[in-house]
């Protein structure tokens, strides 16, 4: 699995911030697993296309690759080939722009870090 978040995940506070260093630790966890991988996009990567919803490409070996797209309101599944490849388009340009897996990882521990204080 490969994940790729908004550095701002790590910056804007959703619950307390024990709720906050919770989340981030749970995510840190997932992270260390061999089979996840998690980059976070800087904040100043400017907003694209692929930013303004959350979206899913499934590979499985004896399926179509599909892609699950929502956005506020909405959602769509698709395995249209036009379609799985503009999903795929912008996947590539946004990991393009992510930090490597390490340094994502260090980011997400210095959060989490400043988050327990504020408790």
């Amino acid at each position: 699995m490969w994940v790729l978040i908004d550095e701002m995940v790590l910056r804007r506070p959703v619950g307390t911030p024990q709720v906050m260093a919770a989340q981030l630790d749970h995510l840190v966890t997932a992270a260390e697993r061999p089979y996840i991988t998690v980059q976070l996009v800087p904040f100043e990567t400017p907003c694209t296309a692929g930013f303004l919803s959350s979206f899913i490409i499934a590979e499985l070996p004896d399926a179509p690759t599909a892609v699950s797209v929502d956005s506020a309101g909405q959602g769509e599944v698709s395995a249209e080939h036009d379609f799985v490849s503009l999903i795929w388009d912008r996947y590539d340009k946004i990991r393009a722009e992510a930090y490597r897996p390490g340094d994502s990882l260090e980011l997400i521990e210095e959060a989490r870090a400043r988050w327990n204080h504020k408790t």
